[in-house]
């Protein structure tokens, strides 16, 4: 989780506002020494800071190697890294924010970025080696590129076996859009600590629910996604909630929308299509996140593709990759079903029969240790019995299964009368107006423009006549 000094860096560490600009510590020639000088006035009015002069001033007792006495004596390569290294290990060049252009940008094999930090001031280029381990750049929303401006949080960091230091970053945030990855970056710290993303407030989702809201966009491709897929895997009851998904006020409809089918079904799925992170925005709202930690209603959070996180992911009972992927998890593949329940039936049959015949070989053991005479009229009288019990058992467990078999195709008649559009395939039509189904004339009044779903598609229309049945 990122930090305090993460979340609100200090103007002094901000390379356009800070005290020690990039060129102060890691200049050449006259710049450096014009770096010193300045960072040597400018420190002694803020003690918190301690440039790399001070810092070799303070600690040249404690180097483990002196290179003022001695001067004689013919230094080694390790020597000098070890010094650099230390000069260059305090807290100034720790956990700060550095902002500048990409350049020199090389992505790995690895998965880790390699590029330079480059500023232009008065006619020279300074720059900076930077990189970022792949564990951190998997989690980044965009690509970086080279020429975009950029600021990065990290540290400086020396590799003594190559004389080499470069910038460290563990995040990368366009200038752009600086100030509202900062904001996310705050609400995430802030809703982390108040426990609402734990695991504790996780609801399960129902496997077999009846009623699946749906809180998107009326108009959006994640409304027609999800229905489609749930048509196609286990036709349920579908409720459309909708809200506006980006834009400045998306997130009160959003969290109004959730808080408006709280209750009325088995449950939400929240979410809308991929694109940026502007486009995005909205979901990261703790408005929203509230409303779907407080929803009663286990939610499937399904906000962009897959590379896409929000924080309405986090609050969320589980998330998905895309809202197809969430209609999958909202309900059951009656196909897999079906074929788990013919997986059943074979395999107690089958446990079945191999009792039978266990049974039946050690009746024939014992049969023949015993005396033929004596117990042959036993023997056949407890086989025919276990005969008739094993046929009377065959015929049960037939008789179940087939129960068990009408029993499902009865439900999957079921839910096929049930669904509301198959009346369409028979030559009726479904009329809506502003996205509610009309079920009266009482509904209508003249010029209302109507939508016609027939089974192959729609027409819009507008209402010209009323006649009502007496």
């Amino acid at each position: 989780m990122t930090s305090n000094r993460h979340l609100n860096p200090s103007p002094t560490l901000i390379l356009s506002e800070n005290r020690y600009s990039v060129m102060d510590w890691f200049g050449t020639g006259d710049a450096v020494e014009n770096g010193k000088k300045e960072a040597r006035s400018k420190t002694s009015r803020t003690a918190k800071a301690k440039t790399p002069l001070q810092y070799a001033e303070q600690s040249k007792d404690e180097t483990a190697y002196d290179l003022t006495d001695d001067r004689d004596r013919i230094k080694t390569v390790s020597e000098i890294s070890s010094v650099i290294s230390r000069l260059l290990d305090i807290d100034a060049l720790k956990d700060l924010w550095v902002e500048g252009e990409i350049t020199n940008h090389r992505p790995h094999p690895s998965g880790h970025l390699y590029f330079s930090l480059a500023e232009i001031k008065r006619g020279e280029t300074y720059v900076i080696q930077a990189a970022m381990w792949k564990s951190y750049a998997r989690e980044l929303g965009f690509e970086p590129k080279n020429g975009d401006r950029v600021r990065l949080y990290g540290s400086v960091e020396v590799y003594e076996p190559h004389g080499k230091y470069q910038f460290i970053a563990r995040e990368i945030v366009p200038c752009g859009q600086g100030d509202k990855h900062l904001l996310v970056a705050k609400w995430k710290e802030q809703l982390y600590r108040e426990g609402i993303f734990d695991d504790d407030h996780k609801k399960p989702i129902p496997k077999f629910p009846e009623k699946v809201g749906v809180v998107t966009a009326a108009g959006g491709a994640a409304r027609r996604d999800i229905e489609n897929i749930i048509s196609r895997r286990f036709p349920v009851e579908i409720i459309l909630s909708p809200a506006a998904v980006q834009g400045d006020n998306a997130h009160t409809e959003i969290a109004q929308a959730i808080r408006r089918i709280d209750g009325m079904v088995d449950v939400i799925i929240v979410g809308r299509g991929g694109g940026s992170f502007e486009d995005l925005f909205e979901f990261n709202h703790p408005e929203v996140v509230m409303a779907v930690y407080n929803c009663k209603t286990p939610i499937i959070s399904a906000v962009g593709h897959q590379i896409d996180t929000t924080l309405c992911d986090f609050a969320a009972d589980i998330s998905a990759p895309t809202p197809s992927a969430a209609a999958e998890l909202a309900v059951p593949d009656i196909a897999e079903l079906l074929k788990e329940l013919a997986y059943l039936k074979k395999n107690l049959v089958n446990s079945l029969e191999t009792r039978f015949e266990k049974e039946h070989a050690e009746l024939e053991n014992l049969r023949l240790r015993l005396r033929p005479n004596r117990l042959a009229k036993i023997i056949n009288t407890r086989q025919e019995t276990a005969a008739q019990l094993a046929l009377r058992l065959r015929n049960a467990i037939t008789q179940k299964l087939r129960n068990e078999r009408n029993e499902l195709n009865l439900l999957k008649t079921g839910l096929e009368l049930g669904n509301p559009k198959l009346p369409l395939k028979k030559g009726y039509c479904m009329v809506t107006a502003g996205g509610h189904i009309i079920r009266t004339v009482k509904d209508l009044k003249i010029d209302t423009e109507i939508s016609i779903e027939l089974a192959d598609g729609t027409a819009d229309a507008k209402v010209t006549k009323i006649t009502e049945k007496k």
